[in-house]
């Protein structure tokens, strides 16, 4: 198991790149870092590496620190995001170097460049060198280079963010399965919700150097911490209603900002200021406008994905994301319903997901 204890990344005076971090990667365990650029992601894989070391805090290999053992005595193999290969040497010889390192016999070495060539779809340039590759094509030359030794770790730094849409999806699956298959632990960083979604085991969000939340792509998708996390978890991301909490019987009662009545929400939020209702696309259904219990919204913009559509409707100020089916004809300036599942209501305030909340409830 690694971890990073209290860990504070400062460069230079005025850039800082991890904030008191604690972060624990599990023995075994695919682990994806995901957030925006210059979130502090490629740092933590760094600290991990050897290739830096963390201003305050301490980073632990089995609960023993390993910030002064050097980067070639920590057992972990590095795939770096600007490809980092060998110029003068060919894609085989470049596969081939960290396992001539490592003294492998010839034959074996050999084997294992022509296995990591054919899952990677790089057998045919196995003679070329880097400057006579596309960018896509150096970038899998760079991951195959790191996983095709045994290591303790993997570090992987956004390994096939360069590729096309298509082979991007096939090379998560070939990652899935050679994780699978190595027992390997990975540390993965990405920009992509949808890689860290079908990749992790757990994830970790990172924003501006601190971690938002960790957790299985269950949990953070079902049950973000705050508006961050939910806003960057899913493909499109939930979207968010400013209401107000006012009183109602036992409870409160939940109205949008331009009087519309949504829902419930436990007595405790009345009062309070900055209260939001988290949606997700697929808790929104479309249905004829001014049915009892449905919102009134109109249609902003509508993208066309092939087996769905993704329509942008506005209600009052704020603009709610919600999938349809592919048949379903929309124009903008259309008036529509918007029917939303009771259950999958989330409330944050202040942005972070309020602590008494029982699911709201729609109200007719």
């Amino acid at each position: 198991m690694y971890a990073l204890v209290d860990v504070h990344k400062r460069y230079g005076l005025r850039t800082v790149a991890l904030r008191r971090l604690n972060l624990e990667i599990r023995t075994g365990e695919f682990f994806v870092l995901y957030g925006p650029a210059g979130a502090g992601k490629s740092t933590i894989l760094n600290l991990l590496a050897g290739l830096t070391k963390p201003t305050t805090g301490d980073v632990r290999r089995n609960g023993q620190s390993i910030v002064h053992v050097p980067p070639e005595r920590r057992d972990a193999a590095m795939a770096f995001e600007n490809y980092a290969l060998y110029s003068h040497l060919s894609v085989a010889e470049n596969l081939a170097f960290p396992l001539r390192a490592a003294g492998l016999p010839k034959a074996e070495i050999e084997t294992r460049v022509n296995r990591i060539a054919g899952v990677l779809g790089i057998p045919h340039v196995l003679h070329r060198r880097p400057g006579f590759l596309s960018g896509g094509q150096r970038q899998r030359v760079a991951l195959g280079r790191a996983i095709i030794r045994p290591a303790d770790i993997y570090l992987l730094d956004e390994p096939i963010g360069h590729l096309d849409a298509k082979l991007r999806h096939r090379m998560r699956a070939e990652l899935k399965a050679l994780a699978v298959e190595m027992k390997a632990t990975i540390v993965f960083t990405t920009t992509s919700s949808k890689e860290a979604l079908a990749l992790a085991d757990r994830i970790g969000i990172l924003n501006a150097g601190r971690l938002e939340q960790v957790g299985t792509p269950a949990e953070l998708y079902n049950a973000p911490a705050n508006t961050f996390v939910a806003s960057f978890i899913g493909d499109p991301p939930m979207s968010f209603l400013s209401v107000t909490a006012r009183p109602d019987d036992m409870a409160a009662a939940l109205y949008t900002a331009d009087g519309q009545r949504i829902g419930t929400a436990p007595a405790s939020a009345v009062g309070l200021t900055g209260l939001q209702v988290g949606i997700r696309s697929n808790a929104i259904q479309m249905v004829e406008p001014g049915a009892a219990g449905t919102l009134a919204g109109r249609v902003e913009v509508v993208e066309h994905l092939g087996h769905s559509n993704i329509a942008v409707i506005s209600t009052g100020k704020d603009e709610l994301q919600v999938s349809t089916e592919a048949e379903i004809r929309l124009r903008p300036g259309e008036t529509v319903g918007l029917q939303i599942d009771p259950a999958k209501l989330h409330l944050f305030s202040g942005g972070a997901a309020f602590a008494d909340a029982a699911p709201a409830r729609n109200v007719a």
